[in-house]
């Protein structure tokens, strides 16, 4: 979750917890402004066990939510191209067509759509590279969607490919 607040403040002190929860003290704030800017953004703030203490919920359960990340094609080969292409030409008939999508500029995997995914991109034929990018991305970022675009960034430290 991100909450960006903009604040004048005398003091604010923030201490990470654990499970990504962080406490924040601020002074020289009314409590009642805090509260307006944090229920405008979508979330809701309520005052903790310990009296003082105010903690930031998202109404939205933690599985609504995905993770991605976006980066350049040229992280695949060309060969690479051509197989997801030739996928995302399929039908939906229980195929590979339903996790990966063309998107004009490239493809989008749904990594979480699939209980192995990177076994399935190697049961397709994709390289070794383009595996190599997908299984470090999803353990590194724990990322359920992966969108290879053209006009994507490259990633420092992976393989380039000129096609």
């Amino acid at each position: 979750m991100k909450l960006s607040l903009t604040v004048e403040a005398d003091a604010i002190n923030v201490l990470a917890l654990n499970m990504g929860r962080i406490t924040i003290d601020i002074d020289g704030i009314e409590l009642a402004d805090l509260i307006n800017v944090v229920c405008s953004s979508g979330y809701s703030l309520r005052i903790a066990d310990t009296p003082g203490k105010l903690i930031v919920e998202d109404p939205l359960p933690a599985v609504t939510r995905l993770s991605g990340l976006q980066c350049s094609t040229t992280h695949i080969t060309c060969e690479d191209n051509a197989i997801l292409d030739l996928t995302t030409l399929q039908r939906h008939d229980g195929g590979n067509s339903d996790w990966i999508l063309y998107t004009g500029y490239g493809y989008l995997l749904r990594l979480s759509a699939r209980l192995y995914p990177v076994l399935e991109l190697k049961r397709m034929g994709l390289s070794k590279d383009s595996r190599r990018l997908v299984t470090t991305l999803i353990r590194r970022y724990r990322i359920d969607i992966l969108h290879l675009d053209a006009a994507g960034d490259l990633l420092p430290g992976f393989a380039t490919f000129d096609w």
